[in-house]
C-alpha cells in the first residue's frame, strides 16, 4: 500500500487573508481527517509544501516533487480544497477526471467534501467544475485587484522590489522606501561625473577596474545583498563593462524619482512579461533622495547621444556583422576603420589586462583566406562522392594553399618583431637588416608558390565546373567568387571565432562538409 501525500499551498494573495489560508492551519485540518478516518491507520504520510507560489499554474517546485511520486510511491492526495491544487480549471479537471484515476490515485479535497473514490462515474461532476472555474476566476480579480493596488503604490513613490538597485538600499525603518548606499553612491556620482566629463563609457569602465572597484554583481556578493536571485558571471567573477556603465548613465532613478512598470505580465496564469510603452510608465518624482543632480544627469545624457549620433554617423555597413566572435569572452568583435583595417574585442577597453587585449584580426588578411576557404566548401558541395582521388587532390593542393597562407601570415608578424626588436635596442641595425632580408625572401618564395597553387585551384575548379554541368550550382555562384559576400556568408559560415593576433577558427554552418 502506498503513501498519502499532504499538499499544502500558500501564495502572496492568500497571505492578506489571514490565519484560515496559512500553511500550518492546513496541516492541522489534513492530519485531523487522517485521525478521524480509520481507513489510514498504519499509512506513511509525506508532506509537500508550496509556499509563495501562485495556483494558476502547476510551475510549482511542491507540487511537482508530488506528481512524480503519484501513482508509485503516492496513491493518495489529501488537499483544504481544490484551490490548494490548483486554479486553472482546465488543468484541474485534466488530473481529478484523467491523470490521477488513470495512475489509481485517490485524490480527497477536505473542505470541498470530494473524494475519488466516492465519486459517481468517472467524470469530474458539475459542482466540481464549477468551483475549479469561479477559483480561476477568483485568482484572476484578485490578481487584478493586487496589480491596481501596487500602482496606486507606485504613483506615490513606493519601492516595491526586493532588491534595491545599485546605489540604494531598502530601508530598514520605513517600508517601500529607498536611502542611499554611501559607498555605492560614490561610485555612480563618480562614473557621472566622467561621463559629464566626456569620457567614453568603455574608458570609464576601465579606470574603475584599474582602481579596483567591484562591479555591481560583486559588490551585492560581498555585501550579501544579492537575496536569491543566482545572478551567474562568467569564471565567477564580474567586472565593469561599458554596459553597466551605460546601464546606471541612463538611469534616470539616480535624480530621486522612481520609474516603475517598464514590463508587464501578458497573463496572470503566467510568468512570461512584455515591454510596457514608454508613456505608460509609472514616474513617481522626488520620490527618495537623489544621487546626482538633474543637471548632472542632463549633461551625461547630452554626450552620451552625441557619442551615439557619432557613431551611428560612421557605422556603415559591414558584412561580417555578428559573425566573427572573441573567443575568449564571446563577444562581437568590432571593426576599427584606419590605414590597415581590423577587428578587436570590445572588452578590452574595459580591462586592458585580460586575454581580449590580444585579440586582433587583420581584415584584408581575414578577406583573402576566408575567401579561398568559403571557394573549397562551395567546391566540396559539387564534388561527386565517387570521384575520391580526384577530391583527394583538391583537398591536398587547398591544404597546401593554407600553409602558404599561413607562412605569408608568419613572416608578416616576423617581420613587425623584428622592428620592435630593433627599436627597442635589442638588434643592431646590421642584425636587423639581415634578419630582414631573410624575412622578406621567404615570404616573397611563399607568395610566389601560393599564385602557383592558386592558379592550379583556379584551372581545376573551371575544369570540375565544365563536367559537373551546373550552369547555376553554387560552383558557379561561389566558388569563383572574387570576393567574400555577405550571402556568401549567410550561406556557409555559422561563426568566425578568433583568438590571440590573427588566429581564427571558421565554424562552418551544419550542412556543409568539412
Amino acid at each position: 500500500m502506498g503513501s498519502i501525500a499532504l499538499y499544502m499551498r500558500l501564495s502572496s494573495e492568500d497571505a492578506h487573508f489571514g490565519e484560515s489560508f496559512s500553511i500550518g492551519n492546513q496541516r492541522d485540518l489534513l492530519y485531523d481527517f487522517i485521525r478521524n478516518h480509520r481507513e489510514f491507520d498504519g499509512r506513511s504520510v509525506l508532506e509537500f509544501c508550496d509556499d509563495g507560489y501562485s495556483g494558476t499554474n502547476f510551475d510549482r517546485p511542491g507540487i511537482k516533487k508530488l506528481l512524480a511520486l503519484a501513482g508509485s510511491t503516492v496513491d493518495c492526495i489529501l488537499v483544504k480544497d481544490f484551490s490548494r491544487f490548483g486554479r486553472n480549471l482546465i488543468e484541474v479537471g485534466d488530473y481529478l477526471d484523467q491523470i490521477f484515476p488513470f495512475l489509481g490515485v485517490r485524490f480527497i479535497a477536505v473542505n470541498e467534501g470530494y473524494d475519488s473514490a466516492k465519486s459517481l462515474g468517472s467524470a469530474v461532476s458539475l459542482d466540481v467544475s464549477l468551483k475549479a472555474m469561479v477559483y480561476e476566476m477568483y485568482s484572476r480579480d484578485i490578481s487584478e485587484k493586487i496589480r491596481c493596488v501596487q500602482q496606486a503604490k507606485m504613483r506615490k513613490g513606493e519601492y516595491l522590489c526586493s532588491i534595491a538597485f545599485y546605489g540604494y538600499q531598502k530601508s530598514e525603518t520605513e517600508k517601500n522606501k529607498l536611502v542611499i548606499d554611501e559607498d555605492a553612491a560614490k561610485v555612480v556620482r563618480r562614473i557621472f561625473g566622467l561621463a559629464a566629463e566626456g569620457k567614453e563609457l568603455s574608458e570609464i569602465a576601465a579606470i574603475l577596474n584599474k582602481d579596483g572597484v567591484l562591479s555591481p554583481l560583486m559588490y551585492r556578493r560581498a555585501n550579501h545583498t544579492d537575496g536569491t536571485r543566482g545572478w551567474t558571471a562568467a569564471d565567477g567573477i564580474s567586472y565593469w563593462t561599458r554596459e553597466n556603465v551605460k546601464r546606471i548613465v541612463s538611469d534616470e532613478r539616480y535624480t530621486g524619482c522612481l520609474v516603475s512598470r517598464k514590463r508587464r505580465n501578458v497573463d496572470v496564469s503566467t510568468k512570461r512579461t512584455e515591454a510596457v510603452p514608454k508613456n505608460e510608465w509609472i514616474v513617481a518624482k522626488d520620490s527618495h533622495e537623489a544621487i546626482v543632480s538633474k543637471e548632472l544627469f542632463g549633461q551625461a545624457q547630452n554626450i552620451l547621444r552625441h557619442m551615439d549620433r557619432k557613431k551611428l554617423a560612421r557605422k556603415p555597413y559591414q558584412k561580417f556583422r555578428g559573425i566573427l566572435k572573441c573567443a575568449c569572452c564571446g563577444r562581437v568583435l568590432i571593426p576599427r576603420s584606419c590605414k590597415n583595417p581590423y577587428f578587436f574585442c570590445l572588452y578590452q577597453k574595459s580591462r586592458p589586462d585580460s586575454p581580449c587585449a590580444k585579440v586582433h584580426l587583420d581584415k584584408l588578411d581575414l578577406e583573402k583566406q576566408l575567401l579561398e576557404a568559403v571557394r573549397m566548401q562551395s567546391l566540396h558541395r559539387t564534388l561527386d562522392e565517387g570521384r575520391g582521388q580526384e577530391k583527394q587532390e583538391m583537398d591536398n593542393l587547398q591544404e597546401t594553399i593554407q600553409e602558404c597562407q599561413a607562412e605569408i601570415s608568419r613572416c608578416k608578424v616576423a617581420q613587425t618583431t623584428i622592428f620592435e626588436d630593433y627599436a627597442e635596442g635589442r638588434l643592431n641595425k646590421q642584425e636587423y637588416l639581415a634578419r630582414k632580408r631573410e624575412i622578406v625572401i621567404q615570404q616573397q618564395e611563399a607568395e610566389k608558390q601560393y599564385a602557383e597553387l592558386s592558379e592550379q585551384m583556379a584551372v581545376k575548379m573551371e575544369q570540375e565546373q565544365k563536367e559537373s554541368k551546373c550552369t547555376t550550382s553554387d560552383l558557379e555562384k561561389y566558388a569563383l567568387a572574387e570576393e567574400v559576400t555577405r550571402e556568401m556568408l549567410e550561406e556557409f559560415v555559422q561563426v568566425i571565432k578568433v583568438s590571440g593576433k590573427d588566429k581564427l577558427e571558421i565554424i562552418w554552418k551544419e550542412n556543409i562538409k568539412k
